[in-house]
């Protein structure tokens, strides 16, 4: 197979050295400090609808890209959904270390403050309050957003380069968060990383379904819209 090529003309800009490379991801790897919420939340932030299972995401949201993520997370089930085998939650089916990585829960599964600014303190809070859900979701993006900016995989947006597959993958502020969402900012440098440096080399048994997920987020979000916090494409 010859070495996968980046769109004529243009090149990704990823990590320099394998060193500077491992920095990146350290750093993509800080704590997460969401904004304060507001002590109670303005109408017009919260939720179109709030209480009703089904209802679409407030304009302002980036919708389409969130009733995208619900529609492979949850399969449509809605606000309430739980996955009683993962112990995932939600329209966005949240994991509980992605409730911790936000702040939303501790080390030991405790609802915190962060939580109860946005009316949780239970699980059943949880499901049952979609502007909660939307609440955190968005801290849930812009700490994915961070990480990206952080590891120097968000600078790709723009790019296409070539899939395991050998098929081509557009890179895209959408297809990037959507797949840190999936698999994890981490996995998104790693593919990123093998495809553009070392894209002869065969994937590693370990990162086979992890960059699998990735392509095909990146593929699936590729003509949705979405737009990252301004500055973080060009964070260092």
């Amino acid at each position: 197979m010859q070495a996968p090529a980046l769109r004529p003309g243009r090149a990704v800009k990823t990590v320099a050295k394998t060193a500077d490379f491992k920095g990146a991801l350290a750093r993509a790897q800080a704590p997460f400090t969401p904004p304060r919420p507001p002590a109670a939340a303005p109408a017009e932030r919260a939720l179109a609808g709030a209480g009703t299972p089904g209802s679409p995401p407030a304009a302002g949201t980036d919708a389409t890209f969130r009733n995208r993520i619900a529609a492979l997370e949850s399969a449509g089930a809605g606000w309430a959904a739980r996955n009683p085998t993962s112990g995932a939650l939600g329209r966005y089916q949240f994991m509980p270390i992605a409730l911790r990585d936000i702040g939303w829960q501790d080390g030991a599964g405790a609802w915190t403050e962060r939580a109860a600014a946005a009316g949780v303190r239970s699980e059943a809070d949880f499901l049952s309050n979609p502007a909660a859900q939307e609440t955190a979701m968005s801290d849930y993006l812009l700490r994915a957003e961070q990480q990206l900016a952080a590891n120097g995989s968000l600078r790709a947006a723009g790019q296409t380069v070539t899939a395991t597959d050998g098929g081509t993958v557009p890179l895209t502020e959408a297809g990037l968060v959507a797949a840190a969402h999936r698999r994890g900012a981490g996995a998104v440098a790693r593919w990123l990383e093998h495809r553009t440096r070392t894209p002869d080399a065969p994937v590693p048994e370990a990162a086979r379904v992890a960059f699998a997920d990735v392509e095909q987020r990146l593929r699936d979000f590729a003509g949705v819209s979405y737009a990252a916090r301004p500055g973080l494409s060009r964070a260092a």
